[in-house]
């Protein structure tokens, strides 16, 4: 039996990274010690739209950097999701369930060094996130040439920054696939009339598929 299953399975590389870059905060999960788990945000490089490596930075303090270079990880990038009535489908007979997108993400950190790195980093997690937040106000997106002087040098000793080279990259699309088209119809209409950004969301994915 192929887990998950592949109504579910998105091969496409391009929504991978379209997710990831949408929703860049993320868990990071290691093993070394103890089972553990950090949200942070994440910048993806990609080969011909193919993510090969992952950026990003932890508190110096965090015991995830204890191991962290050379070990395995596991970074779970989640997308929008939303609850699904029973009341919402044609046919009554099955339960409610959630719909979502994620990304998982498996590979192998390494520490890297260097505060030039660490700028680009900062730069590079700011041209992707303040952009999303554009309506809040005019302003031009923040970078670390605007920060005060000696902020960076104070802030360098206090992080980790290290970089995950991509080894398995798996995105999962749970969008009520398995239902009939009138189910699906009347879940998505449904949904699109929620109060919740991520249930619209999702009810527009659905009538998008629908209508492909």
């Amino acid at each position: 039996m192929t887990y998950p299953p592949q109504w579910r399975q998105q091969p496409d590389s391009a929504q991978a990274v379209n997710l990831m870059q949408a929703h860049p905060l993320a868990q990071l999960i290691t093993t070394q010690d103890l089972l553990r788990a950090t949200r942070i945000p994440f910048v993806v490089d990609t080969v011909e739209a193919v993510p090969n490596r992952l950026r990003a930075h932890l508190n110096a303090q965090n015991p995830q950097v204890q191991g962290l270079d050379g070990a395995d990880v596991l970074v779970v990038f989640s997308g929008h999701s939303t609850y699904v009535s029973p009341h919402w489908r044609v046919d009554k007979g099955r339960g409610g369930t959630y719909d979502f997108e994620e990304v998982s993400v498996r590979g192998r950190a390494r520490i890297v060094e260097g505060i030039d790195r660490f700028r680009t980093l900062i730069d590079d997690l700011s041209s992707l996130i303040e952009p999303q937040y554009a309506e809040a106000g005019d302003y031009p997106i923040w970078q670390t040439s605007m920060a005060a002087p000696g902020y960076i040098e104070r802030l360098y000793p206090l992080i980790t920054q290290f970089e995950i080279e991509v080894e398995q990259c798996e995105m999962i699309s749970k969008l009520h696939q398995q239902f009939s088209d009138e189910d699906r119809r009347s879940v998505a209409d449904h949904l699109s009339r929620c109060n919740k950004e991520g249930s619209r969301a999702i009810a527009q994915k659905i009538h998008m598929s629908l209508n492909q």
